[in-house]
């Protein structure tokens, strides 16, 4: 006997495969449908047979359905791999609003209020081995916390969810198995994103081996040549394990002919300039010629420096004293020195500084302050007092501002 057939424009799909995936939360007026209720799977039948049983008695009513909710309760491994399935044929369809109900439906099973996570981890990883996938025709965008709000595949979405379960199980060893594969071939750009950010959550001894494979990623051709977003997103994995040695390619992004990777470099390497501020600013001065191409970029970047730190106020002043720096390079580190922007966003793995309040502002001119009014007095500095001067007389002013408005 065929399974009854529900038309929703030019879509049909089987009432069964509707039943489970998707959800009215808001009942329509009239007596409620045979499929209406929060149903539990009796013993001996599956989640499967279940549905299509209520949903072949009820598929006649066509109109005005009332669309079959997921039971109130955690759903088993073979049941959440049926809904796996059953939303990737929904994918195939390629019809937006279903897909997104579709999409809804699993976010339900492995994140809703009656999910298991150990089950939805035993679920995603037996379906990554299968291998199989599908576009979602979404996007990659990274939320709040690192997750996901689009995936662009069945499979990306899948790690997405692997990766919070996980942290949420404290269950780390599925999840790096996985990880460990995608990162061993080159295979999509989104997956080593995700599979990435799943290391640096889940194995805090893991920075060498992602900064490994984070310069793969960097030099693999076919990826620089069509960068995925995820490939972008993955740029964060650079601020995360702290890789220094990544410096010149980014370099080379920055300037390259390739907008989108430029521009995901110019982000990785400002925030790996406030992370190690110390590190970084060594590493230009050891390495004169790098950036050299870009030195107003440089100029920003050796701003970053907390000039209340010893060591860090010691490598701001041999960058100062070099006789290549330039008087523009010069007039952007000293301006840049006063307001000091940064990236906000979300990202995979780091999380973005807040913005400085009043009472940091106010600290960090009157520190500055200090150390112009020592530098007018460095003869290393003696070509540069008209600049110093005028530099201290803004921070004092600034600084003037800064304490009246704290005295209102």
């Amino acid at each position: 006997m065929k399974k009854p057939l529900l038309t929703i424009g030019a879509l049909t799909l089987s009432a069964a495969l509707l039943g489970i995936l998707l959800h009215t939360h808001n009942s329509p007026s009239g007596p409620p449908s045979s499929i209406s209720k929060a149903e539990t799977v009796p013993a001996g039948g599956t989640l499967k047979s279940k549905v299509e049983s209520m949903t072949a008695a009820g598929a006649g009513a066509a109109v005005g359905i009332s669309l079959q909710r997921l039971p109130s309760r955690a759903l088993t491994k073979g049941e959440i791999l049926e809904v796996i399935d059953q939303v990737m044929e929904v994918l195939r369809t390629g019809d937006p609003e279903a897909v997104k109900e579709a999409l809804g439906r699993l976010d339900d099973v492995l994140a809703g209020k009656h999910h298991n996570a150990a089950a939805g981890i035993a679920a995603i990883v037996e379906f990554l081995k299968s291998g199989r996938d599908v576009r979602t025709g979404q996007a990659f965008i990274v939320g709040e916390g690192g997750m996901l709000t689009e995936a662009t595949t069945l499979r990306v979405k899948l790690m997405d969810r692997l990766g919070g379960l996980s942290r949420e199980a404290g269950s780390a060893a599925a999840a790096l198995e996985v990880a460990r594969e995608v990162l061993g071939r080159t295979g999509s750009a989104d997956e080593w994103a995700l599979s990435m950010r799943n290391m640096a959550w889940l194995d805090p001894d893991s920075r060498g081996f992602l900064a490994d494979r984070v310069t793969a990623m960097l030099e693999y051709e076919p990826w620089r040549r069509n960068p995925s977003q995820g490939m972008l997103e993955a740029f964060d994995l650079i601020v995360h394990t702290g890789a220094l040695n990544n410096v010149p390619e980014l370099s080379r992004l920055i300037a390259g002919e390739e907008p989108s990777l430029g521009r995901a470099a110019s982000v990785a390497l400002d925030r790996l300039a406030a992370a190690k501020p110390l590190e970084l600013t060594t590493m230009l001065n050891q390495q004169p010629g790098l950036l050299a191409n870009m030195p107003l970029l440089r100029a920003d970047l050796v701003s970053r420096v907390d000039l209340g730190d010893v060591e860090q106020r010691q490598q701001a002043e041999n960058y100062l004293a070099r006789p290549d720096i330039t008087p523009e390079e010069r007039e952007k580190f000293l301006s840049s020195l006063i307001q000091k922007g940064q990236f906000i966003s979300h990202n995979l793995t780091t999380t973005s500084a807040p913005p400085e309040n009043e009472d940091a502002a106010g600290a960090r001119m009157e520190v500055l302050a200090s150390t112009v009014s020592g530098w007018l007095q460095d003869e290393r500095f003696a070509a540069y007092r008209a600049e110093l001067t005028h530099l201290g007389t803004t921070v004092n002013q600034i600084d003037d501002e800064i304490n009246a408005d704290r005295a209102r």
